[in-house]
């Protein structure tokens, strides 16, 4: 083999590598239908996007380790990571010493009632049990959207949960890297929620090997299915927030 064709041939190979990577880092957006409306959730490496029928979405940064609260209508954001989940938690702690002590005041036969009233109206202000989350593999399998994905049950306190269809990162086309991103976002939740009371909201997605493409709550009945999916390239700024947008802190709990 001359010398040229050498060349070529290693020009070649790395185009075709190049194109390899290219393909696997492609964006992906996955289109989800409900009764209230449509959910997308379009991720890349390092950011995740999630836009419901509400007026707002949210904006996941692993650069920025947080997660933004963003909502047009007002062009106003709020930023969610570990330090203000510690203000959080903080005021969480206060004000649940703070309930207690009121509580204390009353009539011993309308404590119950008055701590029943107040848990209700704020939610996290009662600690939440450490309950047992499992995983029903029931080894059963479909196809959603036309992908392919196993029945799993999610086991709350040996009772019967969440139903869900999940389908690998492979069956959906998501590359390793924005997978990874995926994962990183959930656990930075996991983090924030840690103490606040709310730990238990949502499923288990740390322990899931997959995405749901298809999703049914055993108590609400809300459904949850995917739709489509695209691998077409998203614009930058479907990432990023408008540099015109107004940062707002965070609600506090009890306000």
């Amino acid at each position: 083999m001359s010398k040229r064709i050498r060349i070529r041939a290693v020009l070649a190979a790395a185009a075709l590598v190049a194109g390899l990577a290219q393909t696997a880092a492609a964006d992906t957006t996955l289109t989800y239908r409900s009764a209230e409306g449509s959910f997308t959730v379009d991720m890349r490496p390092g950011a995740v996007r999630i836009d419901d029928a509400s007026e707002q979405w949210q904006l996941y940064r692993r650069d920025s380790e947080a997660i933004f609260s963003v909502r047009p209508d007002e062009r106003t954001y709020t930023r969610l990571d570990r330090d203000v989940a510690d203000t959080i938690r903080q005021r969480m702690d206060t004000l649940r010493a703070e309930v207690e002590t009121r509580v204390q005041q009353l009539p011993e036969g309308q404590r119950a009632a008055a701590r029943a009233a107040l848990v209700d109206q704020i939610p996290g202000l009662e600690p939440s049990q450490q309950s047992d989350v499992g995983l029903d593999h029931t080894g059963q399998t479909e196809t959603v959207a036309g992908v392919e994905c196993e029945i799993v049950q999610i086991v709350r306190d040996g009772q019967p949960g969440e139903t869900l269809c999940l389908a690998s990162a492979d069956a959906l086309g998501v590359d390793d890297d924005t997978f990874a991103t995926i994962k990183s976002m959930f656990a930075l939740m996991k983090t924030m929620l840690a103490g606040t009371g709310l730990e238990t909201v949502g499923l288990p997605y740390l322990d899931l090997d997959g995405m749901p493409v298809r999703f049914r709550d055993a108590g609400t009945g809300e459904r949850r299915v995917l739709s489509s999916i695209s691998h077409e390239p998203l614009g930058d700024g479907r990432f990023s927030i408008p540099d015109d947008y107004i940062e707002q802190t965070p609600a506090q709990p009890g306000r």
